[in-house]
């Protein structure tokens, strides 16, 4: 038994080997000029640092580059070691979405390696990072700090991985990776932070937080669909609460999915109101507790449908703006 393992262990690194040589020079070309990318807009900072914050955070939301290496969707979590690549457990996020509020929380120093797990055959791009965990709580898309050890995973990494389709070369998933034997990109102080139950909340001086859900420091302030959008997000919230839908679609992810989808933010929910309306119109959502589906109808559905369709287009004429201005 031991040979054996000895054997597949071999094959597993002769495979990578060869994986690594079949990377195309276009793939391995963009890894390089993501990574120079990254580098660019967010090198590192103090952990702390809102400046440097928020310098990465609107240079990312408004460049195009960014954009063109990510497929339209791209999952986001911590990767499990015991888990096939394709089998993690994820959160699935509008490409767009992430890149604005997940992207900005890391910072890069360019160094970064290309290699495959040597069964898949999808190149995997290992960029060194370093997280700014000590940030206001309103500059994080939700409390990490729910979960403590969540949150201590998170303070910990010092890597992402980027998983990349090998036909189209573009980013479909990422991972928080972390090597107890390698130092930090940076010093790390973990704030001491206690989760009330709130994903929402209004601070001290009457602010909606997390700021940088409602795109705080990103929508030029005059914009002006931003208001029609987090009104109509307000009337939108009540119709999901009404219909449970919260109950599931929070970070928390009390139904235990596999790939979670959120919805408790104007953000998050922007960036999922297409297909949550297509879902919801094609009688797929909302679910009973066992997961067969419990489709809403008559008034019910009307009155859902109309409210997401209002948030719908004033998130669509909020973007849309934003676009022809830079």
């Amino acid at each position: 038994m031991k040979i054996l393992r000895v054997l597949i262990a071999l094959a597993l690194m002769a495979g990578a080997a060869s994986a690594a040589e079949l990377f195309s020079e276009e793939t391995k070309a963009k890894a390089q000029g993501f990574v120079k990318l990254l580098k660019e807009k967010c090198p590192v900072a103090d952990s702390g640092d809102q400046a440097a914050y928020d310098t990465c955070r609107t240079a990312l939301f408004q460049s195009a580059d960014v954009d063109s290496f990510f497929a339209p969707r791209v999952r986001w979590g911590g990767l499990d070691p015991d888990r096939p690549i394709w089998q993690q457990k994820d959160t699935e996020f509008d490409s767009k979405l992430w890149i604005s509020l997940y992207l900005p929380l890391m910072m890069f120093d360019g160094e970064y390696e290309l290699k495959s797990d040597g069964l898949s055959y999808w190149p995997l791009l290992h960029v060194r990072a370093g997280f700014r965990g000590r940030l206001q709580p309103g500059q994080f898309p939700y409390p990490f700090w729910h979960k403590p050890e969540k949150w201590a995973a998170y303070a910990a990494m010092d890597e992402l991985m980027f998983r990349i389709d090998p036909v189209t070369a573009k980013i479909t998933a990422v991972f928080r990776l972390d090597d107890p034997d390698r130092g930090p990109v940076v010093a790390q102080f973990q704030p001491d932070r206690v989760f009330d139950g709130k994903w929402i909340w209004t601070d001290a001086d009457g602010k909606s937080q997390p700021a940088v859900t409602l795109y705080d420091g990103l929508f030029d302030k005059k914009n002006p669909f931003k208001a029609a959008m987090e009104a109509s997000y307000k009337d939108f919230a009540l119709q999901l609460r009404d219909q449970s839908c919260l109950s599931c679609h929070t970070p928390s992810n009390p139904a235990k999915m596999r790939t979670l989808i959120l919805l408790q933010t104007p953000a998050h929910a922007a960036g999922e109101i297409k297909r949550l309306i297509q879902a919801v119109d094609a009688g797929e959502m909302p679910l009973e507790e066992w997961g067969a589906a419990a489709p809403l109808t008559g008034a019910r559905k009307d009155g859902f449908l109309a409210k997401a369709r209002l948030f719908e287009e004033s998130a669509r004429q909020a973007f849309e703006w934003e676009r022809a201005k830079a």
